[in-house]
């Protein structure tokens, strides 16, 4: 992948997903260019779309090229509880994890048409798999459509030879991971390592993943290894075994 270039959206975060497939992606040889609404190279807000293209339009200018958009930026807010979600949670939410990656994604395609060559990948969750308790379901239901997006990106460029895939984390070993466990744990009454026990209870590996494993993923599915690869939404969920 020597001599690629990549956008990496939400890796402002250094225990983050987004800030493990950046440096993944680095030492495979790939100029790397993240962006966030906090840290990254990039100040952006991807429900901005002024400031997606003003970005977008600085890596072209300094870059030539747009090899690869990883779009990892996304929220998780409000409650677990259906009819306790409100309008905001749901606004702020649809608006990172789907128009957001809808704004980045239209803004990186033209280009990568040009060069009749790209690689979109979504980092969605496996809460767009399936239904996973105490998870919002605003958010559940921003991730399936991240998923149903992927493969509308897939189907339709592939002939421009731009490939589209998702991949679907479980538990991860992250910032987000830790609100979600601190949440559980007061609405059930027990202690963060009573929530987390019990969440790795469910996992056929024993423990949440590291953020270098999603993004050892990621990198695969920007690498020529994964050509003949898209429309996939890919568990990488370490055996992870509830949810509807």
């Amino acid at each position: 992948m020597q001599g690629k270039v990549a956008i990496v959206t939400g890796a402002g975060h250094p225990q983050g997903i987004g800030a493990a497939i950046a440096r993944r992606l680095s030492d495979d040889g790939v100029t790397v260019v993240t962006t966030d609404i906090q840290g990254g190279d990039e100040h952006v807000d991807v429900t901005d779309r002024e400031q997606i293209n003003a970005c977008v339009k600085k890596v072209i200018d300094q870059h030539g090229k747009i090899d690869i958009l990883v779009n990892n930026a996304g929220v998780g807010v409000g409650s677990s509880q259906f009819l306790e979600q409100t309008v905001a949670d749901f606004e702020l939410t649809f608006g990172v994890n789907v128009r957001g990656m809808m704004q980045f994604s239209q803004a990186v395609i033209p280009h990568m048409q040009e060069a009749q060559d790209g690689v979109i990948v979504n980092v969605a969750s496996l809460c767009g798999l399936r239904n996973i308790p105490p998870t919002p379901p605003c958010y559940t239901a921003s991730k399936f459509a991240a998923i149903g997006m992927t493969k509308a990106i897939a189907q339709e460029f592939g002939p421009d030879n731009i490939r589209c895939n998702a991949v679907c984390p479980g538990s991860v070993d992250t910032q987000m991971r830790a609100v979600s466990m601190d949440l559980i744990a007061q609405q059930e009454g027990i202690s963060m390592a009573e929530a987390e026990d019990a969440e790795n209870a469910t996992i056929s590996l024993g423990r949440p993943a590291d953020p270098a494993e999603i993004a050892a993923v990621v990198a695969f599915l920007c690498s020529p290894a994964a050509s003949y690869l898209t429309g996939a939404a890919i568990p990488v969920d370490g055996g992870m075994n509830f949810g509807l």
